[in-house]
């Protein structure tokens, strides 16, 4: 029978569950977990949360994890959103050291040896408004649009914004880096949140939009 550690390095994801492997190797739950310990002790594998772990570069040829992707396995349903999002959409200047997402859970927060994980709630229904799935380098995560990354940002830390003004000042987001704002997106963001904020921001960015245009 072939190592656990021989096993992993031939796994196809640089991150492994409790489900996989106990497809992986036979045996009761505690032999299993056995193995799977002494990879941790010798620095081999990373123990992220219950029932998720992850290879290390102790592992040889093992790529590492893409955090987005990990972070949707931590903790779900959830979508990378806020900080993260805007980041990576180049839409702010500051590298972002946590990786930030939502969820229709409720909000938590993850400390891992690959960083730290934040999830802050949103409303369940229609989740995934305004929300694509992004491959990159052989990873695959769900990823909030730019707009709904600002609305996402807005609703979740409470902020009272109204036009292009906030978004300057507090996020440095250049204007001329902002997507167009459609009149569909605006229909379906007030529709998903259905919040009093977010209809004055969207109305306001808008017609502010309208203007440097």
């Amino acid at each position: 029978m072939m190592r656990l550690e021989d096993l992993l390095r031939a796994f196809p994801r640089p991150f492994v569950t409790d489900g996989e492997l106990e497809g992986l190797l036979p045996g009761t739950p505690d032999s299993r977990y056995s193995k799977v310990k002494r990879l941790i002790a010798q620095g081999k594998l990373h123990h992220i949360r219950r029932g998720l772990y992850c290879l290390t570069d102790r592992m040889q040829f093992v790529t590492k994890p893409h955090p987005f992707e990990l972070a949707q396995l931590i903790y779900g349903p959830s979508y990378i959103s806020l900080e993260s999002a805007l980041s990576f959409h180049q839409l702010i200047p500051e590298r972002v050291y946590t990786v930030t997402s939502t969820t229709c859970k409720r909000s938590k927060e993850f400390k891992t040896p690959l960083g730290l994980f934040s999830f802050l709630h949103l409303p369940l229904e229609n989740f995934y408004t305004e929300v694509e799935l992004v491959t990159e380098s052989n990873s695959h995560f769900f990823m909030a649009k730019p707009w709904k990354a600002i609305c996402d940002f807005i609703y979740c830390y409470k902020k009272d914004w109204q036009g292009l003004s906030p978004l300057v000042e507090s996020l440095r987001i250049q204007p001329e880096s902002l997507p167009e704002l459609r009149d569909e997106q605006i229909e379906l963001l007030d529709e998903y949140y259905h919040h009093m904020r977010i209809n004055r921001f969207l109305k306001s960015v808008k017609k502010d939009l309208l203007n440097e245009r």
